[in-house]
């Protein structure tokens, strides 16, 4: 009785003293999935698709060489960290999994959501459709997970077996051998499926723009860090598929290209009154308040009044392309701003580096999807493919039943696949 009192989360300490967290009442791995494959997810944010070629890093070269791999891999709009990180894992654009953005007001719950937010990073009502570490654990597979978007709340009833709370600067060191510990777990206690992650690429991006020495320097470091592991884990003999993804590009900025939404003091006060607003950049989303007292139809005019490098939407009527509109969370208006361009309420710093547009638009924002392993062809490459395909194909490999409504299709990436 007295376990049953205990919190729903138990600490388990690793040898690094990183606390990886683990659900209660955990199960051994089924026998159907003891005899299932091992998928190891690993995402580089902010890789953008162009970079291997561009700064030509030993091991993820041949990687991409040896194994199967995209032209490039197309995100989902808004080409955000937190929302195509959930579109991977649930297979669903950002306006049916929830996340739209970073940052966003969520009025079915009264909520803000921010990724910098830990009450809301953790709240599983956000979340709006089961990830693919929750459909291998509701089928008895167990799961781990380093830092995934989305991987500290509980949703629908399910968390991975293994996961974190995120820490920024956990070393590579750490997380490499907290990912090796787990798959030299007895087999009943094994996880199946694993992600790992890496931010490094992304910073650099921001701060000095994807051209410079410190975008070239981070993907190098991160690309030893891929090896050492990938290396150690092939010891292990395990039917491992290791999948390395980004979730999005990096554009260049100039500090010029930006112009701003509320032309005026009284423009920025009608709009405060009357909006709850989040974001700038590539896009800005607009959310009617209660006590509004314009109309959305003068609201849209005034922002799109004088507009030059931006357009601004209803919600319900953004770009059907983009696959981003009739859902509450999208916002009452929708400011989107021209390639490389970015827009704000007031003034905004604009860095070197970022990402949010449009993947239509240009290359700039795509990502990469390389994989290797017994399920995998080899020296095999398709075009571009949606990001939402990722979800179908890894529960395919992992003899997962797809009993979840979905956005993405295996079909165009089954024959990636021997």
């Amino acid at each position: 009785m007295r376990n049953l009192l205990l919190s729903t989360l138990l600490l388990v300490g690793c040898a690094s003293g990183t606390k990886v967290m683990q659900k209660e009442n955990l199960k051994a791995n089924s026998e159907k999935a003891m005899k299932a494959p091992y998928v190891l997810l690993i995402s580089i944010d902010g890789y953008r698709w162009d970079y291997t070629k561009k700064y030509q890093p030993k091991f993820l070269s041949k990687f991409q060489y040896e194994g199967a791999s995209l032209k490039s891999l197309r995100p989902s709009y808004p080409t955000k960290t937190f929302p195509n990180h959930l579109s991977i894992m649930t297979g669903r654009y950002p306006m049916n999994h929830g996340i739209v953005a970073n940052g966003f007001y969520a009025p079915d719950l009264k909520k803000s959501y921010s990724l910098r937010d830990r009450n809301a990073v953790e709240n599983g009502d956000f979340y709006l459709s089961l990830p693919l570490w929750g459909l291998a654990e509701r089928q008895g597979m167990r799961t781990a997970t380093y830092f995934w978007p989305g991987s500290e709340a509980e949703i629908q009833g399910q968390r991975p077996s293994y996961y974190l709370r995120y820490n920024h600067g956990t070393k590579h060191e750490e997380r490499i051998k907290t990912v090796e510990s787990w798959f030299k777990l007895p087999e009943e206690k094994r996880p199946h499926f694993a992600t790992l992650y890496f931010h490094d690429v992304d910073s650099a991006g921001h701060n000095y723009g994807p051209d410079s020495k410190e975008v070239e320097a981070a993907i190098h470091k991160v690309d030893k860090s891929i090896e050492k592991l990938v290396t150690n884990l092939e010891k292990l003999e395990l039917p491992l598929n290791i999948v390395i993804v980004s979730d999005h590009g990096m554009a260049a900025l100039k500090k010029e290209n930006f112009e701003l939404v509320a032309k005026d003091k009284a423009q920025n006060k009608l709009i405060q009154d009357n909006f709850i607003v989040k974001g700038k950049g590539p896009i800005i989303q607009f959310y009617s308040k209660e006590t509004g007292k314009i109309s959305l139809k003068e609201s849209l005019s005034i922002l799109n009044k004088n507009a030059k490098n931006y357009r601004c939407y209803f919600g319900n009527k953004t770009p059907k392309k983009l696959n981003f509109r009739n859902h509450p969370r999208v916002g009452d208006m929708v400011c989107i701003a021209k390639k490389d361009w970015s827009i704000g309420i007031t003034d905004i710093s604009v860095p070197k580096g970022n990402h949010g547009w449009s993947q239509y638009d240009g290359n700039d924002m795509h990502a990469i999807f390389y994989a290797k392993g017994p399920q995998f062809k080899r020296s095999y490459q398709l075009g571009t493919r949606n990001n939402t395909n990722i979800y179908p194909l890894l529960a395919k490999v992992l003899g997962l039943d797809l009993d979840v409504k979905i956005d993405g299709k295996l079909k165009y990436m089954s024959s990636l696949l021997k």
